[in-house]
């Protein structure tokens, strides 16, 4: 009987399946078990205290612990990074405007047809014809000794240009939607006035999309710079016309970036591991400023079956993108993070875990376990791999993964009450058992001892799958560590061969000694001197 029941452990932490009668409950509750907890802020709703004109009724407009916050979260903090940028830049064009607009009507006064003698009869008044022939008077003022010659025409041409696309710039700017957002699955909440286009891949909708509005963007920087060199009258055709031929938008300042409306793709599947990888690495190491959401629960059964990539390491290694990944169970390290990210002229990918079936508790205890690693990767932040990282630290605890799966009721079927064995089959406590995990997992069952409903502590084994997953996750937490300890290459040293004057003078001496000896040697046939 006792080796039937080894047998029966056996098989369900392989397999999943028996010791049917050994199934228990675990709520959150219990497996939490009189532990602190990080503070519940993130699980009521969370206030954008923002004046959004784009949409006057989101200025209080809570936003609840729930999946559509991953989507609503950024999307504020764009709007408050960027809608100061895009009120300046509009000052900026439209006093450009208009001073291009007085200059072109300053060098239309010192045309020939200013000096008409209807324009002269019209600063002088309507009487000036009873005492005056204006039409002498004009005819002299037009053959004044020093007269103020116009503007040559390509200069004017160029001013023209120039104000005809200021124009039109803040034309559309008043007519612009504040945040232009792809997505693949049902729309998302709307309540900031975006524009939301519906597409199978968002990655490539939102390139598509970008790609011709910073083509466009280009013309338009380029006219604000033609603008201020002709009304300082500095531009030098031959030295800025390459100048300007040779401008890409990526030469803009971050402050001009940030006026274009900001671009979002928002990755949402059904499954995760259905995420379209090729579109997403593609978009970001194209350099566009482009932010893709992805919204993913905490934990879910495709975890543990090793189905789903870890999108925000993956997006590390193409060391081009501000990378983020967060918890909605963290506010303060989230908003941190995406108020960062919002500032950066780069492409960027915020993963942000949502609460899936644990809930709150489920979410708080994943980074706690270090089963969710809590980072932001920023390219712009220093030139060596270990400043571009700042990592959220983590307490040493006993969380472990497989306590935050426990709280997931769709994960119960990974735990059982462990029942007795003989001796020589004892299980292994989950802490042991990862510690002895390498390569392959080690031949026992591991458990984990917990509190049910308020009564003695019992000990719950649990499958591999879920063992396996354990692992991976502090896996990867210490990969992360390591990058992040990454030290600096030593810096190159001078060649071995190199030698100071004074050992170089004392080898040529000895060098020269040397052959005086060879050649006294030859002319002597050998005999010594």
């Amino acid at each position: 009987m006792a080796v039937t029941a080894a047998e029966q452990l056996r098989t369900f932490h392989i397999t999943g399946h028996g010791l049917t009668g050994q199934m228990l409950d675990l709520s959150p509750a219990a497996v939490v078990g009189g532990r602190a907890l990080p503070s519940e802020q993130a699980a009521y709703p969370i206030c954008l205290a923002a004046d959004f004109s784009v949409h006057p009724d989101a200025r209080q407009w809570q936003i609840p612990f729930a999946a559509d916050a991953a989507v609503l979260l950024p999307i504020a903090a764009l709007l408050r990074a960027h809608q100061s940028a895009q009120a300046q830049f509009r000052e900026r064009l439209l006093q450009a405007a208009d001073r291009l607009e007085d200059l072109l009507v300053l060098d239309d006064s010192h045309a020939e047809s200013a000096l008409s003698p209807a324009a002269v009869s019209a600063v002088l008044g309507g009487q000036a014809g009873t005492y005056l022939d204006v039409s002498v008077l004009a005819a002299i003022l037009r053959r004044r000794p020093s007269p103020v010659h116009r503007m040559p025409a390509a200069r004017r041409e160029r001013c023209q240009q120039a104000l005809t696309t200021l124009r039109a710039a803040l034309a559309k700017a008043a007519a612009q939607p504040p945040f232009v957002l792809f997505h693949s699955g049902p729309p998302p909440a709307n309540p900031f006035g975006g524009s939301l286009c519906s597409s199978p891949d968002p990655c490539s909708a939102a390139l598509a999309y970008a790609e011709p509005q910073l083509k466009a963007f280009e013309a338009l920087l380029s006219a604000i710079r033609v603008a201020h060199l002709e009304l300082e009258d500095a531009y030098e055709p031959g030295r800025h016309e390459a100048m300007l031929e040779r401008f890409r938008w990526d030469a803009a300042s971050t402050a001009e970036l940030a006026a274009l409306p900001p671009i979002v793709a928002v990755l949402a599947a059904d499954r995760p591991g259905e995420y379209p990888m090729g579109p997403l690495l593609r978009l970001l190491r194209s350099g566009c400023p482009i932010q893709v959401l992805v919204p993913r629960p905490s934990l879910s059964e495709d975890d543990l079956q090793g189905d789903v990539p870890d999108l925000a390491v993956l997006a590390v290694t193409s060391r081009d993108a501000f990378v983020l990944q967060g918890s909605l169970a963290y506010p303060e390290h989230l908003m941190s993070g995406l108020a960062a990210m919002s500032r950066s002229r780069r492409p960027a990918l915020a993963v942000i875990a949502t609460p899936s079936g644990g809930g709150w508790p489920e979410a708080a205890v994943l980074p706690l376990a270090r089963a969710w690693l809590l980072f932001t990767f920023d390219p712009a932040a220093a030139s060596d791999w270990r400043g571009c990282f700042a990592i959220q630290p983590v307490e040493p605890s006993t969380w472990t993964p497989a306590h935050a799966a426990a709280m997931n009721p769709s994960l119960q079927k990974h735990f059982r009450l462990l029942p007795e064995v003989p001796g020589e089959h004892d299980p292994v406590e989950l802490g042991l058992y990862l510690a002895q995990f390498h390569d392959r997992p080690p031949m026992a069952v591991p458990y984990f001892t917990t509190s049910v409903d308020g009564g003695p502590e019992v000990r719950v084994a649990i499958s591999r799958d879920l063992a396996t997953y354990c692992h991976k996750r502090l896996q990867a937490w210490a990969l992360l560590e390591q990058w992040t300890a990454a030290q600096r290459a030593p810096a190159p040293q001078a060649p071995t061969d190199a030698l100071s004057t004074e050992a170089r003078a004392a080898a040529v001496r000895e060098g020269a000694s040397l052959a005086i000896a060879q050649v006294i040697a030859l002319l002597t046939g050998g005999k010594s001197t």
